[in-house]
C-alpha cells in the first residue's frame, strides 16, 4: 500500500499525458458508479421500509380491493374488532393518496380519531405539539419527510390532497410510512371525501405473545357475511404486498448496477493497457535502474485504481448531492420509499470503485510484469 501511495503522483502525471482518454474514462466510471449508487439507494429505501413494518400490528382492509382509495369499511367494525381476543386497540383510518400508482410526489392523508392516535403510534414530535393538533379541527401532524419535501413549517397553511389544513406539528416515528404522511381529523377528511361513517382500513394493536395469524383469521371470519368482507394481514405482509412490484424492479436493477460496474471495469482495463503499452520503453528504463516487477505492477495499478476511485467519488457525490438538496420519495400505494443515501451507500460505492479499479488493472499489470526486460529496452 505504501508503494502504491508513493506512485500516485507519477500515475497522475501519466494520466495527464493523455488528457482526453483519461477524462473520457473518468466520466465513464462516474456514470457507472452513479447508477450503482442510485440502485443501492433505492435498495436501501425498500429495505428500510420493510424493516419498519415489523410491528405487532394488523391491517384490516376491504377484501378484493387493490388500492386504498377503493377500500370502504363501516366504522361500526371498530367495536367488533375490539371484541376479538388478543386485540388491545383499534384505530379506524380514512386514507387519501394523490395516486395509487408509483409516483415521485407522494401525498398521503390519514384521517384518524385524535383520542386513539398515540395509542397505536409512538410519535416523536420534532416541532409543534399533538395537543395543538387535537384542539385544531383543520390541523395536521405532518411526517418529517413530507415536511422536508414540501418545505412545510408549523403554523403554515397548505393544501394537502383534498383538504386545506394548518400544520400543527411535524413528527417522526419508526412506524412504516409515517414520515411521508399527514394525520388529519377523521371527520374533516370524511367530509372532504364524502365518506362519513366509513374507514379505509383499521390498524389493530395486539397484546404481547398473541398469535397474529389466529387473530387475523378471527377478524376475517367475523365479517365474512357482513356488509363488506375484510382481508386482514400483519403490517409486514401488508407492506410487502404493496411494494412487491417495486421490489422486483429493484432486484432487476441490481443486475444493471453490477453490469455497469463490469462494463466500466473493461473500459478501465483497456485504458490502463493502452497506457502501459505506449510506455513500454519507459517501463524498461525504470526496471533497468532498479524498479522491481512488483513495483512496476503497483505503478500500473495506481493509475487504474486512481481513475476508478476518482470516477466513483464523482458519481457517488453527484447522486448524494442531488438527493440531498432535492429529496425524492417513491410512492407506492400510499407507502413512501425514501431515496436518501446513507453513509453505507457511499462506503459501498467507493469500495466497488476501488475493487473495480484494482481488478481492471490486474491484466495490464501482469502483462507488464511478464514482459522481458530486453524487449522494453529494445523498444527504447
Amino acid at each position: 500500500m505504501r508503494d502504491l501511495l508513493a506512485f500516485l503522483p507519477y500515475a497522475f502525471r501519466t494520466a495527464a499525458r493523455a488528457r482526453l482518454r483519461s477524462l473520457l474514462t473518468l466520466l465513464g466510471a462516474a456514470l457507472a458508479m452513479m447508477l450503482f449508487a442510485f440502485v443501492r439507494t433505492v435498495d436501501d429505501g425498500v429495505a428500510q421500509l420493510a424493516a419498519r413494518s415489523q410491528q405487532p400490528v394488523l391491517v384490516v382492509f376491504q377484501d378484493s380491493r387493490f388500492c386504498p382509495l377503493t377500500s370502504e369499511l363501516p366504522l361500526r367494525y371498530e367495536r367488533d374488532i375490539l371484541a376479538v381476543p388478543g386485540v388491545t386497540a383499534v384505530l379506524p383510518t380514512l386514507v387519501f393518496i394523490n395516486s395509487c400508482r408509483s409516483n415521485l410526489d407522494l401525498v398521503t392523508l390519514h384521517g384518524v380519531d385524535e383520542a386513539n392516535l398515540e395509542t397505536l403510534y409512538d410519535l416523536d414530535v420534532l416541532s409543534g405539539s399533538v395537543a395543538a393538533w387535537r384542539g385544531q379541527r383543520d390541523g395536521a401532524l405532518v411526517g418529517e419527510r413530507l415536511a422536508l419535501r414540501r418545505k412545510l413549517q408549523v403554523g403554515q397553511r397548505v393544501r394537502l390532497g383534498e383538504v386545506d389544513v394548518q400544520v400543527a406539528g411535524i413528527v417522526r416515528s419508526e412506524f412504516a410510512g409515517i414520515a411521508n404522511l399527514a394525520f388529519v381529523h377523521l371527520d374533516l377528511l370524511a367530509l372532504a371525501r364524502k365518506r362519513q361513517g366509513a374507514a379505509t382500513q383499521f390498524f389493530v394493536q395486539l397484546a404481547a405473545g398473541v398469535d397474529a395469524e389466529l387473530v387475523a383469521d378471527a377478524i376475517d371470519t367475523k365479517f365474512q357475511t357482513d356488509e363488506a368482507r375484510t382481508d386482514t394481514k400483519s403490517m409486514q405482509a401488508f407492506v410487502a404486498a404493496a411494494i412487491a412490484e417495486i421490489s422486483q424492479v429493484v432486484s432487476f436493477a441490481r443486475w444493471l448496477g453490477v453490469l455497469a460496474v463490469f462494463v466500466v471495469a473493461l473500459v478501465l482495463a483497456n485504458t490502463v493497457f493502452i497506457s502501459a503499452e505506449s510506455r513500454a520503453a519507459e517501463m524498461g528504463v525504470l526496471e533497468t535502474i532498479g524498479l522491481t516487477k512488483g513495483k512496476l505492477m503497483a505503478l500500473i495499478a495506481a493509475e487504474g485504481i486512481g481513475l476508478g476511485v476518482l470516477g466513483g467519488m464523482l458519481g457517488t457525490a453527484l447522486v448524494v448531492g442531488v438527493l440531498w438538496f432535492r429529496p425524492v420519495t417513491l410512492g407506492v400505494e400510499g407507502f413512501g420509499i425514501d431515496l436518501a443515501p446513507h453513509a453505507s451507500t457511499v462506503g459501498y460505492s467507493l469500495l466497488a470503485a476501488f475493487v473495480t479499479g484494482a481488478l481492471a488493472s490486474l491484466p495490464p499489470a501482469i502483462a507488464v510484469a511478464r514482459r522481458a526486460l530486453h524487449l522494453g529496452v529494445k523498444a527504447e
